[in-house]
């Protein structure tokens, strides 16, 4: 999605913090954001957040922080995602290069005034965006409100009662939810159209240890011998992992280790 990636480099260089004024039946909320793989913090640290949810009519509005909760004002009554992006600037990683955290409202709202932000939200939100073609609901053409009229616990329900390949529930976003977004407005939900993408091993003389995907979700990949295999999924779009050793970007049959700097 590369508008949503250019909204998110202009918006954190226009917006230093946290604000929002509340409209007419906005309520405050805390945020509580999940806590971080212990593969990701080992690594890199304790990292910012990108907030990014969408308040009175349909304003879509960026929060940056660094502690583990937020303020914001929305309506509990307007279905809506919110994502969570972390990113550690001292690095030179950005939002988009880490999978989001995330929550539906009203689901996820666990208290009068808190919402769990949660790993599997994050997919949720992102999914939500896909069915609306990357418009908030109250922007997006007649036709395409999918996302607020869709059954989110049902969803959810699908990653803890088998109904999926143990493969997809153990890292959700090994699904295009892009391409399935597409199907669903086209023909309706259907569960088996979720599966995991394609995948091909390219073998990399990567150097020794640990290897951290984008996905929280994912075991970290250990590096040993001569070369490990990647797994990279078919066609364009360059895809990362991250070690002690650097970065290393994969696309198609070609990948370029790049040392932190």
């Amino acid at each position: 999605m590369k508008n949503r990636n250019l909204f998110l480099a202009v918006m954190l260089a226009v917006w230093g913090l946290t604000g929002c004024n509340p409209e007419d039946g906005e309520n405050p909320f805390l945020l509580d954001l999940p806590a971080l793989p212990e593969s990701w913090t080992d690594l890199l640290g304790s990292p910012r957040w990108l907030i990014r949810y969408y308040a009175g009519n349909g304003r879509e509005t960026v929060a940056e922080l660094d502690g583990e909760r937020a303020e914001i004002f929305l309506s509990p009554s307007r279905v809506s995602p919110i994502f969570a992006w972390p990113y550690w600037p001292d690095r030179h990683l950005k939002p988009e290069d880490f999978r989001p955290a995330g929550a539906i409202i009203p689901y996820d709202i666990s208290a009068p005034d808190r919402i769990s932000l949660s790993w599997q939200g994050g997919v949720d939100a992102w999914f939500f965006e896909a069915l609306n073609g990357g418009k908030t609901a109250e922007t997006a053409p007649a036709g395409i409100r999918q996302g607020r009229n869709f059954d989110w616990p049902g969803f959810r329900a699908l990653f803890t009662n088998s109904a999926l390949s143990p493969e997809l529930c153990s890292d959700p976003w090994l699904a295009g939810w892009e391409a399935i977004a597409e199907k669903t407005l086209r023909s309706g939900f259907r569960s088996q159209w979720i599966s995991p993408a394609k995948t091909v091993p390219l073998n990399i003389p990567a150097p020794e240890g640990l290897w951290i995907s984008p996905s929280p979700f994912a075991r970290p990949l250990a590096a040993e011998g001569e070369t490990t295999a990647f797994m990279v999924r078919e066609g364009p779009g360059i895809q990362a992992w991250y070690s002690a050793a650097g970065v290393l970007h994969c696309a198609g049959t070609s990948w370029i280790l790049l040392p932190w700097e």
